[in-house]
């Protein structure tokens, strides 16, 4: 232990956590270190956490699910802000990609893999979490489907924003029943602004204006799809696939081995069948995503489709332009989600989502007119979306198709995700169902 100064810093309470240091501490002096008419000061001092993991930590989270988004825990964000920036590292080339999909001439019965195959399909969905959609609309055509998922099939507690025009793409696809579409749906809003700088605004009508639960609508699906016949293998990851003549066998790394004619890659951005065909190379540019969901908004029945209302500024040796997005949330009459958004080079100086979360804390209570203290975070939301100069990505392997994110269809305003299968999932559906079956 160190003699000398003891610095006690006050901290003001937020959240149940202390954001801030108090600009006048209180200085204890030792008058003992005093020597020759000099005082000698030492402080002890410790690593300060962030605001952002003080008022992470101060949230009970519930356990991760799949896909974009399904994560809110602390250690979550550091685990993502380490994936990011290892894409943000200087070779253009990460690393050699694990080879995942493997081909073969012949036929598929020649494999030492066939005997041990517990299910064959017509069609394997790897990617539970999107991927449930296109696997019952393809199951609801009369189609042998089964779905891979890595964690448990189900959705995450933040909503997905979504036009009735959108949703209505299910139940043409026969994935929901129009009665299921109230169900889902947990808060309408109306009218939507879109808005930059001393640009002026306009207002929309019926877009992006409902909240829909990814919780009940998936178990819903869900329902749908093992209904019909659909098997799910769960907590099961891909560890390969061998491509044949005749079909693709796909090998569990937990040990199972499916036999289908057509595998569809639903995992996403950082699919491991994606990062093969790119060859590992680095994203051409990335939207970060940060923001929360609280609760304390008493201005809350209209949404921001998009709205910016600064001109670009520095973080750390980065410069950015933020825009927003804000939404009522179903949660309750005062609970709003604000997303905070930029686009960037991955480059070593970008900065991290922890980095942007500081910056949110102090822009977003100016945007939304409120202040941090009469609001209580719920959980707090962050992503990464990476984007390709070629894309959509071309398929480059016989019956192995990328679907959704995976594919690179996805626009770089509405990042994908939900909003962007539906308006493909009947086109995608018919011509799958049509070009292979």
């Amino acid at each position: 232990m160190l003699s000398g100064t003891t610095m006690m810093v006050s901290l003001r309470p937020f959240n149940g956590v202390s954001p801030y240091p108090s600009k006048h501490p209180l200085v204890h002096r030792n008058r003992q270190t005093a020597l020759r008419g000099t005082i000698y000061m030492s402080a002890q001092t410790q690593a300060v956490p962030s605001r952002t993991q003080r008022i992470m930590e101060s949230i009970s989270v519930s356990g991760e699910v799949g896909g974009a988004g399904g994560a809110y825990s602390y250690n979550a964000l550091k685990r993502l802000d380490g994936i990011w920036s290892s894409i943000c590292s200087t070779q253009t080339v990460q690393q050699a990609p694990q080879q995942v999909v493997s081909s073969f001439p012949g036929v598929s019965s020649r494999s030492v893999l066939a005997e041990k195959q517990v299910d064959k399909c017509d069609v394997v969905v790897c990617g539970g979490t999107l991927g449930i959609f296109i696997a019952t609309a393809l199951i609801a055509k009369g189609l042998k489907v089964c779905i891979v998922e890595r964690n448990i099939l189900k959705g995450r507690e933040q909503e997905w924003n979504i036009s009735r025009k959108e949703l209505m793409e299910l139940v043409e696809a026969g994935i929901l029943d129009e009665d299921d579409i109230e169900e889902v749906t947990a808060v309408s809003f109306n009218p939507n602004r879109c808005g930059f700088e001393n640009k002026g605004e306009i207002w929309v009508e019926d877009i992006l204006n409902l909240g829909v639960s990814p919780v009940k609508l998936i178990e819903i699906v869900k329902k749908r799809f093992v209904s019909f016949g659909g098997v799910i293998f769960e907590g099961c990851s891909v560890s390969s696939i061998n491509i044949y003549d005749d079909a693709a066998i796909l090998q569990l790394a937990e040990g199972n081995i499916l036999s289908s004619r057509l595998i569809i890659d639903a995992m996403g951005n950082f699919s491991p069948v994606v990062k093969q065909i790119r060859g590992g190379r680095k994203p051409d540019g990335v939207c970060l995503v940060v923001g929360s969901c609280a609760r304390g908004f008493k201005e809350n029945s209209t949404s921001d489709v998009i709205y910016s209302s600064s001109s670009v500024k520095k973080v750390g040796n980065a410069e950015v332009q933020y825009f927003w997005e804000a939404f009522p949330a179903g949660s309750g009459p005062l609970d709003r989600t604000t997303y905070m958004f930029t686009y960037v080079n991955p480059q070593p100086t970008s900065p991290k989502l922890e980095e942007l979360l500081e910056d949110y804390w102090d822009l977003m209570p100016k945007y939304q007119g409120v202040s941090m203290d009469s609001l209580e975070i719920l959980r707090v939301i962050y992503g990464i979306f990476p984007t390709y100069r070629d894309s959509p990505l071309p398929a480059a392997f016989n019956r192995v198709l990328q679907f959704g994110d995976a594919s690179g269809i996805q626009s770089p305003v509405s990042f994908g995700g939900f909003g962007s299968l539906t308006r493909h999932l009947g086109r995608l559906s018919n011509g799958q169902g049509n070009m292979y079956f």
